[in-house]
């Protein structure tokens, strides 16, 4: 692993676990409005991440496997971005689709999690290949999503993986 990204992946999770002991103690309002963001959405998933978040500042140096963990930083991250795009209605489609699972009785933490889910479809080309972020992609799937049923969506994206 490069030096510079090992160096970045430290302070990262040193950053998360100071996030979370203030978040464990109340302590949000010191936080500028994204770290409260983030420490409210740690704060929302301590029952499958708790361990992680505690230990972050010793595992610092641990590489999650994608295909057997599921990195509990990056998972967080994303979450938070996904409610951002829906507190911003940017893209607009975001802000639709969660609205239409909300609809569709998915509770709100169920909706961003489909929202993150089909954000990482399209995501995971621009990190692995260093592609252009497909805006207008991201836009037209969730379109289509918005009128299909969770689990409709889920099946629609994993056929897709599997072409």
């Amino acid at each position: 692993m490069d030096s510079a990204f090992k160096e970045l992946q430290q302070l990262n999770r040193q950053h998360f676990h100071h996030l979370w002991q203030k978040a464990n103690k109340g302590e949000l309002d010191s936080f500028n409005e994204e770290e409260q963001r983030l420490a409210k959405v740690m704060l929302a998933h301590s029952d499958e991440f708790f361990n992680q978040f505690e230990f972050s500042d010793v595992m610092t140096d641990h590489q999650f496997d994608p295909e057997s963990e599921v990195n509990p930083f990056l998972h967080v991250t994303l979450h938070t971005v996904a409610e951002k795009q829906v507190e911003d209605h940017n893209p607009i489609e975001a802000f639709q689709f969660y609205n239409a699972m909300v609809r569709k009785k998915c509770s709100r933490h169920e909706a961003i999690h489909l929202l993150v889910v089909i954000l990482m479809k399209f995501l995971f080309p621009v990190l692995k290949k260093k592609e252009e972020f497909d805006l207008n992609g991201y836009r037209k799937l969730l379109k289509t999503c918005k009128s299909r049923n969770p689990e409709k969506i889920m099946k629609l994206l994993e056929d897709e993986l599997d072409e």
